[in-house]
């Protein structure tokens, strides 16, 4: 379950993070949805619709970044404490549907390599973003402590493969995992579901 950090819509269908890690652990049925511009809201509103599965194998969930770049200025302490509470509350009912499920949770990255600054913006002439930079932060901090032990990094794992273009590009369209990137990030979290596999 997810938003476009996991999803087919930017890489190509089969190409997304999901898919490929469905594709590593095949044969397997996919529950729950993903899609581009998801937030926390549409996944909570996912659940009554999942029957749930004791034989379930893996469990991905991503979410944040949209809720994040969905607000005019940097949020106050009630909205990461607020996210925090409704995020934990779906991971538990998660744990619960799907209760012999190894979890993939994944923290969010950041293409701007910690610049706050995106071709498309600087194109239109509009200056860096530091402050998200720092909400991003906290916000990891805050997906961190809800999911202990099965964090994805996907932050740290991708950081400098953004618009520094220190090491290779995996992104596009500012914020959008490219093909590579999707590759890279499935690639971690098939790596992180082998030792108890």
């Amino acid at each position: 379950m997810g938003d476009s950090i996991v999803s087919d819509c930017y890489p190509g269908p089969g190409c997304g993070v999901a898919a490929l890690v469905q594709r590593g652990l095949e044969p397997v049925i996919r529950h729950g949805v993903t899609r581009t511009g998801y937030m926390l809201p549409d996944l909570e509103a996912q659940l009554p619709h999942l029957l749930g599965s004791a034989h379930c194998r893996a469990g991905l969930l991503s979410v944040g970044g949209n809720d994040l770049l969905a607000l005019d200025s940097p949020p106050e302490d009630g909205w990461y404490q607020d996210f925090e509470r409704r995020y934990g509350a779906l991971r538990q009912r998660l744990q619960a549907l799907y209760p012999g499920s190894r979890w993939l949770v994944c923290n969010l990255y950041d293409p701007s390599d910690g610049t706050g600054q995106f071709p498309g913006r600087e194109e239109r002439g509009f200056p860096p973003r530091p402050a998200l930079v720092e909400a991003l932060a906290r916000l990891n901090g805050v997906i961190a402590r809800v999911a202990g032990e099965d964090l994805v990094d996907i932050h740290t794992h991708c950081f400098g493969h953004g618009w520094s273009r220190r090491l290779p590009l995996w992104f596009q369209m500012d914020i959008e995992p490219n093909r590579e990137g999707a590759r890279q990030m499935a690639e971690l979290m098939l790596r992180k579901l082998a030792p108890r596999s």
